[in-house]
């Protein structure tokens, strides 16, 4: 493999690394901060940087009222409901229940594109959509206490789980824009609408003793950083210049990586412990996503084959 071939396999590592982080961090977030203003504030301070780059850069926006719905759809359900819903649901669940349960997402984001692109898939991908959701009902329904530092709560789950769904609405959004405009212009003007939208929640409901920066809670404030910085910016654009430079079909299966970078940091930094049947429900829930992903693979062949143009989903 030569440097030039190898360097969008690294980059694409990288942003794995950092979403792989995105669980711990979160949680580590919400130790000393509030829930729903960690949630806030990740994509606020993540809109305040990125709304003076994307105007000082000229980025392009959505030219008609198709692009501007999906622009809307892409921030409010990508942006503000997902980071919102996942970041309390990680303060009421594990660090591992979060991760396992949001690798289930291709599943979701499969589904909403074949209701947007009016496809039926084939029982290929529904045989993988139902074990991955077999493996997160393993995952929600069997929790012990005594083997997780904070136990799981149901509750927890199903919020995470409800995060994923509208992170898929985003994402199907998000990427027929991209086609339009870029995935750089769609992923900065998502960002800076999600947080414009939410900047008069969080300065209504700011509270100046919590989040001020003392001793006690600057790790959390850390945290807080990077989910705005590094999850919110740097891993999804070191991620699309990856996909853009090495492939789909090459850089994609990088992907299955990160609920195990989650699992590491979970139990070397949170203290967490793997149990068996979590080990059982990971991998139900990545072969799931497999035969999905192997499924949607043959029909884009299958559409290529007949001179048809089949999105990626």
């Amino acid at each position: 493999m030569s440097a030039s071939s190898a360097l969008p396999n690294f980059v694409a590592f990288i942003a794995i690394i950092v979403w792989g982080a995105t669980p711990a961090a979160t949680q580590i977030a919400v130790t000393e901060i509030d829930s729903a203003t960690v949630g806030m504030l990740r994509t606020v301070i993540a809109a305040v940087i990125l709304l003076p780059s994307a105007l000082l850069l000229r980025l392009p926006r959505p030219k008609d009222r198709e692009g501007w719905i999906a622009l809307c759809v892409s921030a409010l359900a990508g942006f503000v409901l997902y980071t919102l819903l996942f970041t309390v649901g990680v303060k009421l669940t594990s660090t591992t229940h979060a991760a396992l349960i949001l690798t289930a997402s291709p599943i979701f984001t499969g589904f909403i594109g074949f209701i947007v692109e009016r496809k039926w898939p084939k029982w290929l991908w529904w045989l993988g959509a139902i074990i991955a959701l077999v493996g997160e009902a393993i995952l929600i329904g069997c929790r012990d206490s005594s083997a997780i530092r904070d136990a799981a709560t149901l509750e927890g789950d199903l919020l995470v789980l409800a995060s994923a769904v509208f992170s898929s609405a985003g994402f199907v959004a998000g990427g027929h824009l991209s086609s339009k405009i870029g995935t750089q212009a769609t992923t900065a003007w998502g960002i800076s609408l999600a947080g414009i939208v939410l900047l008069p929640v969080l300065l209504s409901s700011f509270n100046f003793s919590q989040v001020v920066i003392t001793g006690s809670n600057s790790h959390s404030w850390l945290a807080v950083i990077y989910l705005a910085v590094f999850t919110s910016i740097i891993g999804y654009s070191a991620w699309y210049w990856a996909l853009d430079k090495g492939g789909i079909a090459r850089i994609s299966p990088i992907q299955f990586t990160q609920p195990i970078v989650s699992l590491i940091l979970a139990v070397s930094l949170l203290s967490e412990t793997i149990t068996i049947p979590t080990v059982i429900a990971l991998v139900t829930i990545i072969f799931g996503v497999v035969l999905t992903r192997k499924a949607v693979a043959q029909m884009e062949q299958r559409g290529n084959d007949n001179g048809q143009t089949c999105h990626n989903i």
